[in-house]
């Protein structure tokens, strides 16, 4: 048996939440997860605070039975995710205590400025001091920051999907033990645009291949 967990952090608005429940229903239909906790902090959303989720699963292994007492909380442990995805860079940098070495980093750099800075009583760090921080917290020689964003401009005339292209990235960076498929099975019973949607999702996965794999 194995626990994989993972923190989504970002701005209200930005499509947190609906990312967690993409991952949850898509674990749903993968035979070997047996359980899915999750928790949401949604902070001050309709505002556009912060919001960040958690997310754990329990997958068995070949010929495992359930043990109905292993894994029993919905929230993360200090330095425990394997995947932290931000839709905004501070806000996954707040969330750096859950991350580890082993920790996957997929972070959308495009940056949503609270009141603090926009006020000049704060100044917003550069993204190479936000990645050089996570570093630092972490550990991790796995943070994977790109324009999701912009992308999701440039092909589809909509930033509402920056988080599907950042879906896919998490996908093409094998740090989700789901299929693809079942990703898009979920966005063809849950979107309502299903073309724009699958067409995201596979920017964001096509990107990372393009760009980080190796």
């Amino acid at each position: 048996m194995k626990i994989w967990t993972a923190v989504i952090a970002g701005i209200g608005g930005t499509g947190v939440i609906t990312l967690k429940r993409f991952i949850e229903h898509a674990a749903l239909k993968t035979q070997r997860i047996r359980k899915i906790f999750g928790a949401e902090k949604h902070g001050l959303a309709q505002r556009e605070g912060s919001v960040d989720v958690h997310l754990r699963m329990l997958i068995l292994e070949q010929d495992e039975e359930l043990d109905p007492y292993y894994l029993t909380s919905p929230t993360l442990s200090i330095g425990e995710a394997d995947l932290a995805i931000g839709l905004e860079p501070v806000e996954i940098l707040r969330n750096a205590k859950y991350t580890s070495d082993k920790t996957t980093f997929i972070i959308n750099d495009y940056v949503i400025e609270p009141p603090s800075t926009i006020s000049e009583l704060a100044r917003y760090p550069s993204i190479e001091e936000i990645t050089q921080a996570i570093k630092d917290i972490s550990g991790s020689t796995k943070i994977y920051v790109f324009g999701a964003t912009q992308l999701a401009i440039e092909h589809l005339q909509n930033p509402l999907f920056t988080n599907n292209i950042i879906l896919g990235a998490a996908l093409a960076s094998s740090s989700i033990p789901i299929e693809k498929e079942h990703f898009e099975e979920v966005m063809g019973e849950q979107t309502k645009d299903l073309e724009a949607s699958l067409k995201a999702l596979n920017i964001g996965h096509e990107y990372f291949l393009e760009n980080f794999k190796t």
